[in-house]
């Protein structure tokens, strides 16, 4: 499984744990040292069929910095500004080996997606 996070977020290091601890094999990447590409990005939405907003990291400094609060960027431009910084992405996210897309950490949906790949 792949997992895109940020190696100084707590929850990130949680989410990979319970993973591992799990027995499953995880590709950690970090996505504030390599912000994701938009067509990852794009695909991530795609898999979910989730708006781009629900990728974006709102309790984050970068978001409260740049006064994004009350933007109204189209879902191209906010693409454009989660693959410039990792760290407007709402992390973790969890791509399965079958394509599944899961954003932020639930530790009973990892523990039952862990257990299924087992």
């Amino acid at each position: 499984m792949d997992l895109f996070g940020y190696k100084r977020c707590s929850t990130c290091r949680n989410a990979e744990k319970t993973l591992i601890e799990n027995g499953v094999e995880v590709t950690f990447h970090d996505i504030v040292d390599s912000p994701p590409p938009k067509e990852t990005i794009r695909g991530w939405m795609a898999a979910t069929g989730r708006p781009v907003l629900d990728f974006v990291n709102t309790r984050g400094t970068v978001y409260r910095a740049k006064g994004l609060k009350d933007s109204k960027l189209t879902d191209e431009e906010w693409i454009e500004e989660l693959s410039k910084d990792g760290k407007l992405i709402k992390r973790p996210i969890l791509v399965t080996e079958d394509g599944n897309v899961y954003v932020g950490y639930d530790e009973a949906t990892y523990r039952r997606l862990a257990l299924a790949n087992a």
